[in-house]
């Protein structure tokens, strides 16, 4: 015998979609982008249904609610849709889950930050530049880290579009510059650039680390 039907919000076509842009297919509460569905709650449970009311949460966030809610993001969600595009941008192959499984086996089977085996703790594939941001599937673009580390990263503070490891917030680019910056105050970036060559090699196409702000606050590494 079966229990009741879950109750579900009654979500306004535009208020679905104001939400879908703000949350760009991400939990709200952890900020990991779920593959699957996430699922809209209200904030208030009195309030009402429209966006500044409504939370997208994901299935780990939102295990313990027993509150109404309705589903938020399909499996043509933005980022699926954006996903596509950005593959047939770069003329790539999308990540099946055989390419998934290929690529972790291709790495050597595990996290590429802590070296931890998969036998040892779940392995996820991570993108260096965010399918959000423009990012697509291809090979030079794709990371396998375990559970923990794929948590522990987070887009760089000065904007850049790379990635920044907890709670450093920087990624290595931006903050070598800084460093660089401070050791030759007297020096422009492009006379330290000019200096160290090699440090250009590093960078992909079209990528430069942006400059820290004076006021930006630095989490100690």
């Amino acid at each position: 015998m079966t229990g009741p039907e879950p109750r579900r919000v009654a979500i306004a076509p535009g208020v679905r979609a104001t939400v879908e842009l703000r949350c760009g297919a991400a939990c709200e509460s952890c900020g990991f982008a779920w593959p699957w569905s996430l699922d809209l709650f209200r904030v208030r449970e009195d309030g009402p249904n429209n966006a500044a009311n409504l939370i997208a949460l994901c299935p780990r966030c939102s295990g313990d609610r027993l509150d109404p809610s309705t589903p938020l993001v399909a499996r043509r969600g933005l980022r699926e849709r954006m996903r596509s595009a950005n593959n047939m941008r770069a003329a790539v192959q999308p990540l099946t889950p055989a390419r998934r499984r290929a690529l972790i086996a291709s790495r050597g089977g595990c996290c590429e930050t802590c070296g931890i085996p998969g036998g040892q703790r779940a392995l996820e594939v991570h993108h260096k530049l965010a399918v959000l941001q423009g990012g697509h599937d291809g090979e030079d673009n794709l990371q396998v880290l375990c559970f923990a580390c794929h948590r522990q990263v987070q887009p760089c503070m000065t904007g850049c579009g790379a990635w920044a490891r907890k709670p450093r917030q920087l990624c290595r680019h931006c903050l070598t510059r800084k460093l660089l910056e401070d050791l030759t105050p007297e020096a422009t970036w492009e006379e330290i650039k000019a200096r160290y060559p090699s440090l250009v090699a590093q960078w992909r196409p079209g990528y430069e680390p942006n400059a820290v702000s004076g006021s930006m606050h630095l989490s100690p590494p």
